[in-house]
């Protein structure tokens, strides 16, 4: 018998070792894109540049079409004992159909902590499965915001905003978290009157 691949990867020196991963083709697989978060989009540069990672990340695409994949990705996640998982390393939420499918292995197995940063809060019918999602315990999701997007009329409990920085502009009052692109790293933190955003630990070199 063959060796069975396995569906999650090991997390790195930026998320955490301890994190399992998840992620799919970026840009094809993200219906929220804006032109401001694909200019920026780490996964269209460095090491998601190799054939080894492209054709990974097609496989995965791939397997989310099959008839078991829900039940192969609860399985693995019970077998290597996740503490926690990001859905989405790359990638998106591409329909109501798939993020159908892993709010069903959220409840299933609901011992991991999941999280994940998605656009597709944009699209309608895939916002009302995120809700669900950000609804469970074990759930922590974050809508992507840029200044292409502006800020959700409306964000469900349980779901946090992280605003993408490409420009010396100031992120919105309702952002909770900064992601900025690297040049512009060594600003000051950003500041809404008294309060001073929190930037992403990764991306600061203050």
């Amino acid at each position: 018998m063959g060796l069975v691949r396995g569906l999650l990867i090991q997390g790195n020196s930026k998320v955490g070792e301890a994190i399992n991963l998840w992620g799919l083709p970026a840009v094809t697989t993200c219906p929220g894109m804006t032109s401001v978060c694909q200019g920026a989009c780490y996964a269209l540069r460095s090491r998601f540049r190799f054939q080894t990672v492209k054709d990974r990340l097609a496989w995965n695409l791939e397997q989310t079409e099959r008839d078991d994949f829900c039940g192969r990705m609860a399985k693995e996640i019970r077998h290597k004992g996740c503490l926690v998982l990001r859905v989405h390393s790359s990638g998106d939420f591409f329909n109501p159909e798939y993020a159908e499918k892993w709010l069903w292995i959220m409840k299933k197995v609901p011992k991991p902590r999941y999280y994940w940063y998605s656009r597709s809060w944009r699209i309608a019918e895939i916002a009302e499965v995120l809700e669900k999602m950000a609804a469970l315990k074990q759930v922590r999701g974050w809508h992507g915001i840029d200044s292409e997007t502006g800020t959700p009329q409306n964000v469900p409990k349980g779901i946090r905003t992280a605003y993408l920085q490409v420009d010396e502009d100031t992120p919105p009052e309702q952002a909770d978290l900064v992601f900025r692109v690297r040049r512009l790293r060594k600003l000051p933190r950003p500041r809404i009157g008294l309060t001073v955003l929190p930037i992403c630990p990764n991306e600061s070199d203050k």
